[in-house]
């Protein structure tokens, strides 16, 4: 055995090691009783520390060395070398008490976050968050990838990309989200949103979206849909993809949308080709990427006509009395409603990358020491009176309703709006491959799509990095006027404008 398949051998069972720990968070986030928390913080430490030291080991080091004098490695060798190297080189930096206690730190975070949000107190949460910040400063300073330590938090989660690329791009989106804003709110023909804000039976509402994720190839014999205060994906195998949803009895949106929403992460993890399975590429290539995937089937399959011409009867014949003298059209409308909104996650298409350019812009300075973390409810409050016109009414309306902060996911957040102009980047090449897509939608059938996005994407997991498989797929670089196009054409049709 040379040292590049000693190598995989050796990052396949870290990344088994790794579906442990994930399944110990699936498990917290899903079943764990409030009073376990604290034996879960433990289990939980102690597997990051197992996975840590196993990644820094002698070991690893030596087989990366060995590895590189190899030659003629084809595409996955070369590909499973580079991310091994990098994921050693990231974590050899950091001393095991460093991991282990922010991993620690980030089972209680999450617990003090929950009960935060339900008795909307951001004290039971500020010490955490503090001692957080702090350590993931430590994390920062300590890799040192970047320049600034915002940009080193980013790579983590958006290999390669910095916080002056990211900015320069969002500062162009917000210019241009901001021109179809205020382009929709003069129209005198808006949607009905008040369809949406019914009483929906929350069974019905369940019932639904499993059908609907069926519907889009999602395997229930690999996976699984569950319910959790924030929704989420995770893997904990090769063929066990998870996700959850939350439902909302007073409102349709977060059920069937979360749950498309984390399908399309799913089919991602899913998809990935055999001779990847269990190694270090079987995950996605980045965090941007991954939310590609999950924003093409939430909001441009999702939202789309062609969509509820084939699911609308369905739902009707669910929830007659709220659907009663209500057309498709008057549906289609209304789960397109363009508005400000308090959460980040029911935010319309066109609103949500200002709850993200808000997230950037705080964590920037959060992570930079320009803002103490008692001033964030009210910082907070003042950039969403800016960027949408809306003052959140309580924190678990606004500093305290993402989860990210509680596991010390800071350059998480801006990922999200790159998913959306990726998406839009990939969906319209698939339009440009396949022009009948839609009319698949119609006729309730996924499957052209995911093939597309499977042939194209999800089955390279990690071999490409973003920029490169970007430019595989569509011919360009990242370009976000596809997003804003996509926008326009969407919605000033919706809104007659």
């Amino acid at each position: 055995m040379n040292a590049i398949e000693e190598l995989k051998k050796e990052f396949s069972e870290i990344t088994r090691l790794n579906y442990i720990r994930a399944l110990l968070g699936w498990d917290e986030q899903v079943n764990l009783p409030k009073g376990s928390f604290g034996a879960r913080a433990e289990q939980n430490a102690l597997m990051s520390k197992i996975v840590h030291e196993r990644l820094i080991s002698d070991k690893i080091g030596k087989l990366i060395k060995e590895a590189e004098k190899l030659t003629d490695l084809n595409l996955i060798d070369s590909a499973t070398l580079r991310e091994a190297k990098r994921e050693y080189e990231l974590e050899v930096k950091l001393p095991t008490e460093l991991v282990e206690e922010i991993s620690k730190t980030s089972s209680h975070g999450y617990i003090k976050w929950v009960e935060a949000r339900e008795k909307n107190d951001f004290s039971i949460f500020q010490p955490l968050l503090e001692k957080l910040i702090g350590l993931k400063i430590q994390v920062a300073e300590k890799l040192d990838t970047h320049p600034d330590p915002y940009s080193t938090l980013i790579d983590l989660y958006e290999p390669g990309a910095t916080y002056d690329w990211i900015a320069n791009i969002f500062n162009k989106s917000k210019q241009n989200l901001n021109h179809i804003i205020k382009k929709l709110n003069v129209s005198s023909d808006k949607p009905d949103f008040s369809i949406l804000t019914q009483k929906w039976n929350v069974d019905k509402q369940w019932d639904f979206s499993m059908e609907v994720i069926k519907g889009l190839n999602y395997d229930l014999n690999k996976g699984r849909q569950d319910k959790s205060v924030h929704p989420f994906t995770t893997s904990l195998s090769s063929s066990d993809t998870r996700f959850t949803t939350r439902i909302d009895e007073d409102f349709f949106s977060p059920c069937i949308f979360g749950s498309i929403h984390e399908c399309g992460h799913a089919l991602y993890e899913m998809g990935f080709m055999e001779s990847i399975h269990d190694s270090v590429l079987a995950d996605g290539v980045s965090m941007g990427i991954h939310e590609s995937q999950s924003r093409i089937w939430e909001n441009m399959v999702g939202r789309s006509m062609e969509f509820w011409k084939y699911w609308y009867p369905i739902l009707k014949n669910s929830f007659p009395n709220n659907l009663k003298d209500k057309s498709i059209n008057d549906f289609y409308r209304s789960v397109n409603t363009v508005q400000p909104s308090l959460i980040r996650v029911e935010a319309d298409e066109v609103t949500y990358g200002m709850h993200i350019i808000l997230r950037f812009e705080l964590e920037k300075d959060i992570i930079e020491g320009n803002v103490r973390v008692s001033e964030l409810p009210e910082l907070w409050n003042e950039q969403m009176e800016n960027l949408l016109g809306i003052t959140p009414p309580t924190n678990s309306d606004g500093v305290l309703q993402d989860v990210h902060w509680s596991r010390g996911s800071f350059g998480y957040f801006p990922t999200y709006f790159l998913g959306n102009l990726y998406g839009a980047q990939f969906y319209n090449t698939a339009l440009k491959q396949y022009p009948s897509l839609p009319n698949d939608y119609e006729d309730g059938n996924f499957s052209n799509l995911l093939a597309f996005l499977r042939d194209n994407i999800h089955q390279y997991g990690r071999i490409y990095h973003a920029r490169d498989l970007v430019k595989r797929v569509t011919g360009e670089e990242l370009n976000p006027n596809y997003f804003i196009e996509y926008l326009e054409k969407k919605f000033y049709p919706i809104y007659n404008v």
